[in-house]
């Protein structure tokens, strides 16, 4: 801490303490971020674009229409193994840069318990099945950034000496620049960059994300006279998230050889929490060749921890000459590791389907899902959460999803293809597309006893990134392509 001015600063600005951390730690990313899941289940489902609304005796009926656990004839074992290839490419100002991260999971393991009445059996309600499976719901593991070194182009200290000239220095993260001699007071008043800084600048980024959004769902599903199929989900989530933000600048002189100033700032945000959610379903068949499906997911109710913390690093050369301190050739500055916690209620889900069987040759199948995400909420009694909701009303809107897959049948073998469209979430767009295209195909085997099958999924998007307020819009191509084998088991 320098001068006696930022001690006072310090003291009249403490009660703020929190919310000015929450700038830092995007909870309006995180309302986004945990609100959204990709088309998940077993291989079968996920190969046809995730398509599982009006289709039953499926694994994925357990997270998915309850109602589907209705059509089980046999109780069932199932588990799902996966392997991910993450592709991240970044462009800021025309330049490149390319990251790859790859994953292996368990995606689901689940299991039913069918009791299900016999052909001869009386009754108009010929039974159902309980279900309960672990399914991961979204993957969060994934490495981006971005590199430029073009000339005139910003600096973060322009942001910061902006903000400390009509603000003062503030707390948190934000004071960290000051406490390393970044910034400093200047003659007449007023902050300003120290004198090593020149417009030779280079300047790059890494974000490494990683977790997951996992789901342990109950359920069960009962048939009646084989026409109307009713179930009942309860799902509990578990949410591990973890990211660290490296932002690097480096200075050169005049000649553009030698580093006069190099600065990096590194942020650390882990979450971790757990939510409960709500889900009902209904199958109509007016006919033996058609499905129609109708699916209902309450908000899930979430809580979650969180823990920052963060650190700048700099190092002058020809070393600053600090009025107070004196000689500075490095500096080190960081932050306590702060603490908090707030909930977190997400969307609620609405979804229909179609499905067409052409005799035992097969099936078409169809979904449309509906979910306004600018209903997330924030609440907290650590921080203040109005500003945070207001924004998400701002920025957040309704979306449409929808997915179509088909599945060929020959004897004992299973072809499929699926094709998937997640709508961008974005009210206000700014001409920025943020939707997610998705195109898979599989195969299976389907004997008496065991089954097995393949899927393959290409998802594409692009997503849009800052670094701080005013800073140069980067863009990040991104291309996802998940491998999943799952194994099933009657009895």
């Amino acid at each position: 801490m320098k001068g006696l001015k930022f001690i006072v600063t310090i003291a009249v600005l403490l009660i703020f303490h929190f919310q000015q951390l929450k700038a830092q730690s995007g909870y309006v990313e995180d309302a986004l971020r945990f609100s959204q899941y990709g088309q998940t289940g077993s291989a079968r489902i996920t190969a046809l674009g995730g398509t599982q609304t009006s289709l039953g005796g499926d694994i994925s009926n357990v997270h998915g229409n309850p109602a589907g656990l209705g059509f089980f004839q046999n109780s069932e074992f199932s588990v799902s193994a996966a392997y991910g290839d993450w592709t991240s490419d970044t462009f800021l100002r025309n330049q490149l840069r390319g990251y790859n991260t790859t994953n292996f999971s368990l995606p689901n393991i689940g299991a039913v318990i069918s009791r299900a009445k016999g052909p001869l059996e009386i009754g108009d309600w010929r039974g159902g099945s309980f279900g309960i499976s672990l399914n991961r719901q979204s993957t969060y593991n994934q490495d981006f950034g971005y590199f430029s070194n073009q000339r005139e182009q910003g600096s973060i200290l322009d942001y910061y000496v902006d903000l400390y000239n009509e603000q003062g220095v503030p707390t948190g993260t934000d004071a960290l620049f000051f406490d390393a001699f970044l910034i400093n007071p200047v003659d007449g008043g007023g902050y300003g960059f120290v004198p090593n800084a020149s417009n030779a600048l280079e300047k790059s980024e890494l974000i490494e994300n990683a977790g997951n959004l996992t789901q342990i769902s109950f359920s069960y599903g009962g048939n009646y006279k084989n026409k109307l199929f009713l179930g009942a989900s309860l799902g509990i989530n578990s949410i591990l998230y973890r990211s660290t933000k490296t932002y690097n600048e480096e200075f050169f002189d005049d000649g553009g050889q030698q580093t006069t100033l190099f600065s990096s700032l590194q942020e650390n945000l882990f979450l971790e929490g757990s939510g409960i959610n709500l889900g009902v379903g209904v199958i109509y068949k007016p006919v033996d060749q058609l499905n129609l499906g109708l699916n209902f997911k309450s908000p899930t109710w979430n809580r979650i921890n969180e823990e920052y913390d963060a650190d700048l690093f700099a190092d002058f050369s020809p070393p600053y000459e600090d009025p107070e301190f004196g000689t500075v050739a490095e500096s080190d500055a960081e932050t306590d590791i702060f603490i908090s916690s707030y909930n977190l209620r997400t969307p609620m889900q609405l979804g229909a389907g179609l499905t067409y069987f052409f005799g035992k040759n097969g099936f078409i199948s169809g979904d449309i899902n509906y979910l306004d995400y600018s209903t997330a909420n924030l609440r907290s009694n650590v921080f203040n959460t109005g500003q945070d909701n207001s924004e998400i009303r701002r920025i957040y809107s309704q979306a449409i999803n929808y997915s179509v897959g088909g599945e060929y049948r020959l004897q004992k073998f299973r072809l499929r293809a699926g094709y998937a469209f997640f709508g961008d979430p974005f009210g206000e767009t700014g001409g920025l597309d943020r939707s997610t295209t998705q195109i898979s195909g599989g195969v299976g085997l389907k004997l008496p006893s065991f089954s097995v099958d393949f899927s393959l999924v290409n998802s594409q998007f692009n997503s849009f990134y800052t670094s701080y307020p005013g800073a140069d819009l980067a863009t990040t191509e991104n291309n996802r392509i998940t491998g999943m084998l799952t194994l099933g088991f009657r009895f």
